[in-house]
């Protein structure tokens, strides 16, 4: 049987065959999502990972390997399976060649069919756990996934992963708005203290004169108005993770008593005699340099080596600007479902507007617009003048010379990413001269080599 959480996309012009299929991938506990359409595919795509692939050789006029090339440059690692008529079973062994994981000749049989959609779910499920891991536990920025297929995103989903396998001490830098709680609830569902605890805790929001007893606890009668005993973050914490958010606001006084708490393990809440031993991951961040924070004496130098252990940098969506499409689906699903709205897909004009923007306010900026976007759309997708960034005057765009100028160098270096670097491969796929190319890359100072 599969598993419940794996979803298969699947993909035939003809509307008979696609409910049978339909029907068999739930009855065999999957989660299908049916296309009849290479467009309609393509949409989907962009807004659902998917485990796996089911396309027929043959859809709306074009070939299933067109629409395989077009759809490994949304995810290249989803595994694909083909439907084949004997007349195009060398199309399927083309597409074999380019990467499709199998494929089946018609009349097949449906448990053929199952099995292969097992085997290639189970080869994906490894890239997909840290993709997929707390998701709809969270209401944060990118809600429960780390989303996206650039480079950059695919390497901090590996680091997420190595260092969710180990209990040592995590940092996470990151400018505001990135992710960094999300990421430490990641690093926690994906280890090996999954169903213990998980306790957030903002240094930054707990008053100087509060935060010992908040995160020590107290005994009743410690202080005036302390009528009970209560445990702190680190023994609500137990056996689990505690995640220091903004420790670089911690005060220095504070930062002594916590590094004797990492040290010896064992804390002793206010008011009381009694020491407790304590079994716990810490995960800290901050958005601040911590070095120049010690040479400013604002920071020990000793409690940063205790906390940074393992450090995962997360990098702002400037760098990773081809992953807005994606982020942008996936906000609009999250708020047409709260509002109520039929709201499934966004023109290209609202698109490009997202995507020359400078995102000072990075994911959870985005997740803002977007979300502003839904409430004031009036039809069943979102235009351009549905987009609006704080800041606006008279609903005007920026520069038009700006503009295309940021549109260019993200083009460029997407191009750059599908081709490898591959400049007659790139002016091919992009029907610009070579000669032409070469002058756009040495405009905005990209390198070919770097993307082999």
């Amino acid at each position: 049987m599969g598993n419940k959480t794996a979803k298969v996309l699947i993909v035939d012009d003809d509307r008979s065959l696609l409910e049978i299929l339909r029907l068999r991938l739930c009855s065999s506990g999957y989660t299908p999502y049916a296309a009849e359409s290479s467009s309609e595919a393509l949409l989907l795509a962009k807004t659902e990972i998917f485990d796996a692939a089911v396309f027929d050789m043959r859809i709306d006029g074009r070939t299933g390997l067109q629409l395989m090339r077009e759809i490994k440059t949304i995810d290249s690692g989803l595994p694909v399976i083909f439907l084949t008529a004997y007349g195009t079973i060398g199309d399927a062994v083309q597409a074999m060649q380019e990467g499709a994981f199998s494929y089946l000749t018609k009349p097949f049989d449906h448990k053929d069919l199952l099995l292969k959609i097992e085997k290639a779910a189970a080869q994906s499920a490894s890239s997909r756990r840290i993709l997929r891991a707390g998701a709809g536990e969270d209401d944060s920025a990118m809600a429960g996934t780390i989303i996206g297929v650039s480079e950059k995103t695919k390497i901090l989903r590996e680091r997420i992963a190595i260092a969710a396998e180990s209990d040592a001490s995590v940092f996470i830098y990151g400018e505001s708005g990135t992710g960094k709680e999300l990421t430490a609830r990641m690093l926690h569902e994906s280890g090996l203290r999954k169903d213990a605890p998980f306790v957030a805790v903002n240094s930054s929001a707990i008053p100087e004169t509060l935060i010992e007893s908040e995160l020590f606890g107290y005994e009743k009668g410690a202080f005036t108005g302390a009528d009970r005993k209560k445990k702190g973050y680190f023994e609500q914490a137990h056996h689990g993770t505690i995640f220091l958010d903004e420790i670089s606001e911690m005060p220095f006084a504070m930062q002594t008593k916590l590094l004797r708490v990492l040290e010896n393990r064992e804390i002793s809440p206010l008011g009381g005699e009694k020491v407790t031993k304590l079994d716990f991951r810490l995960i800290t961040a901050s958005n601040k340099n911590l070095l120049e924070k010690i040479e400013k004496k604002e920071f020990r130098a000793d409690l940063f080596y205790r906390i940074h252990v393992i450090q995962i940098e997360l990098p702002p969506l400037r760098e990773r600007m081809e992953d807005i499409p994606l982020l942008c689906g996936h906000f609009i699903r999250k708020y047409a479902q709260r509002y109520g709205k039929n709201i499934t897909s966004i023109s290209d004009e609202a698109m490009d507007r997202l995507m020359i923007h400078e995102w000072a306010g990075n994911i959870r900026e985005l997740e803002n617009v977007v979300e502003c976007a839904v409430v004031l759309a009036q039809k069943d997708f979102i235009r351009a003048d549905s987009i609006r960034f704080a800041g606006d005057t008279d609903r005007q765009v920026q520069i038009y010379r700006e503009a295309k100028r940021r549109f260019e160098e993200i083009f460029l270096r997407q191009l750059m990413g599908k081709t490898k670097g591959n400049i007659s491969k790139a002016s091919k796929l992009s029907d610009i001269y070579r000669a032409d190319l070469y002058d756009l890359l040495k405009k905005h100072s990209i390198n070919p080599a770097d993307f082999r």
